[in-house]
């Protein structure tokens, strides 16, 4: 007996193959009736005999493509309709439910057997993609994801292409993406004068032989361009740093395979599979030291390297011909996005690269390589862009939409639209006028992709962040949340956590209720409402944002704190005065006069004032240098003494006193102990602090969360020292812990007040 079912599936089913995998699936079953995009998800109707309609209906579930994701599928029977065959029907847009927009991938295992097939049409092009790789959101300007909604519109299917594309039998039928060398995008070599030099194949060769000559040029990738040099040039490598203004920021490397990965560095089952995956994002890798080749300054004094495969066609062809790994770096001057326009390209990278290997495939929106780390042999995202974005998160419960424009450093925005939060793209800080730009732009984006009107707009509660200012532009309800909480909030809505929650939010500085610039905090949410309950005894910094990129001015407020105008007279500020500011005295005379020297609680900070004293990092190069070098330089040592930290719970909140740590530092580097072991103790000392603390509230769970937890050795000797006393150690996976993750922790905020 026949049976016709109506089903519903909502997820990543769109820019997957999904569709093709239905009428495939549906063909071979000899069932009738179509499948057709609606705007957020994929509609079928299938009518055959009830063991064939039951057999699809586990097979949809069982066998969709790898990529896709099913996350709810609602079926009912209706009225049988007698027709025939299965169609893919026209994409409609009339649908106002859930979005679901596929991340760009990269180039799938039998893409990349085509790719170097000699018998194959797609032999060496560039942009060889089929239904399970290739872009997606970058060139994604309309829902549903239809050829016609992409970029890719430009470039009209051959007729080989067409009839890949309409063969049922054939691994590209319906692909969106569908292109070849006769009808898809073309590479060009261009100079620095933005005339083409050659095309196809021989610019191709032209970018090789640049690259083995020693050249630096500009490589159009997937979302966006690259700068790129022969990573085992060691001159090249140090040009690269001059013209791009990078005295010391580690670079990441792209390797041609696994296997000379693996050769270079240590590596779990996990760190090999996510590499391969198609997320392929770039990972922390610790050096084995065999990659002798590999030019010293690509990532000095630092014992992780970032690696990624060569994950585009074009990166692979490049890749395989040099044969090394590559140097490969996102292409923008300091500061600002990166480029991914060929004309902004030209402009704002000639004086930096010597070539550009470009194409003629528009990159609708921009997006950074993601950056992973394993913790405790679990992937830490540390930025979060090509391959993760756009996927959501859930909500507890639908709520009235809510934009969240994120803070001022390391932005991204967040956008609900019913029980959903899509969280753009990593975006950056927001210092200049092109990186505004680009928030204004993202924000546009999401705003007509996911097809709401926000209802209410979040920021941070700093006053002069840029936006607080952009909030105030919306012309909706503004809801400020404090930097802290916002963080707090943040853990909680990753690991799930609806109500109850104590953490500990450490980085670098957030504009506090006070008026004062927290950053070592310990939160609690008691009776839904959160409360700060303990915080670093405060210190100030002399020069306010000078102190963040000079260290050695927080090592000379620590000192003030504990000698007072005796500081000078020190041993330690003696043995610091070659590297010290020109005048001690005259930072002496801003912190007794209180002369732009603004109070912080800030263990970020702490962090840093302690690498000065230890002479490791005088001056940050890049925000968080001198915390990494502590870091690193604990990781040599496997002493397990602590510092003595007193704190204070008689008062609200608790003030940990860390004078006393600071003066056995000092005491230490006099005696001639060696930095690593103090900074090992420094470490452990951290931890103990947070035992402490969590045991005198009687926690059995805290979130650690703000940018000084995406330090390695912290999170793993504080989850070892906290486990032990039967206290659960929570920190982010998949949102960064730094200040990327704000503006979800506003969207919480915002839906906690709607509770209310």
């Amino acid at each position: 007996m026949k049976q016709r079912y109506q089903i519903n599936v909502q997820g990543r089913v769109q820019g997957v193959g999904f569709r093709p995998f239905v009428a495939v699936t549906a063909s071979q079953l000899n069932l009738s009736g179509w499948v057709r995009n609606i705007r957020q998800s994929v509609l079928i109707e299938i009518e055959g005999e009830a063991v064939d309609t039951e057999t699809f209906l586990q097979q949809l579930q069982a066998k969709a493509p790898a990529v896709s994701k099913i996350e709810q599928l609602n079926k009912k029977q209706i009225k049988n309709q007698g027709d025939s065959g299965f169609h893919i029907l026209e994409s409609s847009g009339q649908n106002d439910g859930a979005v679901n927009i596929s991340p760009d991938s990269g180039i799938c295992k039998t893409c990349q057997k085509e790719l170097f097939s000699k018998e194959n049409r797609r032999y060496r092009y560039p942009f060889i993609c089929c239904t399970q790789c290739g872009p997606r959101y970058s060139i994604l300007k309309a829902l549903p994801f239809d050829r016609c909604h992409t970029t890719l519109n430009a470039f009209p299917m051959c007729d080989h292409c067409l009839e890949e594309y309409k063969n049922l039998k054939d691994r590209r039928f319906h692909a969106q993406g569908i292109n070849c060398p006769q009808c898809g995008p073309q590479i060009s070599y261009v100079n620095q004068l933005g005339e083409i030099v050659a095309e196809k194949e021989q610019a191709l060769t032209l970018a090789i032989a640049a690259l083995e000559a020693g050249n630096i040029l500009a490589v159009k990738g997937l979302t966006g361009f690259h700068i790129v040099v022969d990573a085992s040039n060691h001159q090249a490598v140090l040009r690269l740093r001059e013209k791009k203004q990078r005295p010391s920021k580690p670079f990441a490397v792209m390797y041609p395979n696994l296997s000379l990965v693996e050769a270079d560095y240590l590596m779990g089952d996990k760190e090999k599979l996510l590499l391969s995956s198609e997320i392929a994002p770039i990972i922390l890798l610790e050096n084995k030291q065999t990659n002798l080749s590999l030019s010293p300054a690509i990532a000095p004094n630092n014992p992780y390297m970032g690696v990624m495969l060569a994950y585009t066609p074009l990166h692979q062809l490049i890749c395989r011909a040099v044969n090394k790994p590559l140097v490969v770096t996102s292409a923008n001057r300091s500061g600002e996005p990166v480029c991914c326009d060929n004309k902004q390209a030209l402009e704002q990278l000639g004086e930096m690269v010597d070539g550009f290997v470009m194409h003629d495939r528009e990159i609708y929106q921009g997006l950074d390589d993601s950056i992973v780390k394993f913790v405790n042999n679990e992937p830490m995202l540390l930025r979060r862009a090509r391959g993760y974005v756009p996927d959501y998160l859930p909500l507890e419960t639908e709520q009235a939409s809510i934009m969240a424009l994120g803070g001022q450093l390391k932005n991204t925005i967040a956008l609900t639209k019913g029980k959903r939060l899509y969280l753009s793209q990593y975006i950056g800080d927001l210092e200049n006028v092109a990186a505004v730009d680009r928030h204004r732009k993202i924000k546009k984006i999401m705003t007509s992709l996911i097809a709401v009107e926000a209802d209410f707009v979040a920021c941070d509660l700093h006053p002069d962040y840029v936006t607080t200012q952009l909030a105030k532009e919306a012309a909706l309800p503004i809801i400020s949340t404090q930097h802290h909480v916002a963080h707090l909030y943040a853990a909680m809505m990753e690991h799930q956590i609806i109500d109850q929650a104590f953490g500990a939010v450490w980085d670098g500085n957030g504009f506090g209720e006070d008026g004062t610039l927290w950053g070592g905090e310990f939160m609690a949410m008691v009776a839904d409402k959160p409360q700060r309950v303990a915080t670093f005894l405060p210190f100030k910094l002399p020069g306010g944002s000078a102190a963040i990129k000079e260290p050695r001015r927080v090592a000379l407020s620590l000192l003030y704190e504990i000698y007072g105008k005796e500081m000078s007279a020190t041993e330690v500020v003696k043995s610091l005065s070659p590297f010290a500011l020109p005048t001690i005295k005259q930072i002496q005379k801003m912190l007794c006069n209180n002369i732009n020297s603004p109070s912080t609680s800030s263990a970020g900070r702490l962090f840093d004032g302690v690498s000065s004293l230890l002479d490791l990092v005088q001056l940050n190069s890049f925000e968080g240098e001198a915390a990494m070098r502590l870091e690193f330089a604990a990781k040599t040592s496997s002493d397990r003494a602590v510092y003595a930290v007193p704190i204070d719970f008689s008062v609200t909140p608790n003030i940990i006193d860390w004078r006393p740590m600071v003066a056995a530092i000092i005491a230490d580097i006099s005696n001639g102990i060696p930095s690593s072991i103090i900074a090992r103790r420094f470490h452990n000392s951290a931890a103990a602090i947070i035992l402490k603390i969590s045991q005198h509230y009687c926690v059995t769970q805290i979130l650690l969360t703000g940018g000084c937890f995406q330090n390695t050795l912290l999170i793993e000797t504080t989850s070892a020292l906290l486990q032990k006393q039967g206290i659960e150690v929570l920190w982010h996976k998949k949102l960064p812990a730094n200040d990327a993750s704000i503006c979800v922790g506003q969207v919480k905020a915002v839906c906690d007040l709607q509770k209310k």
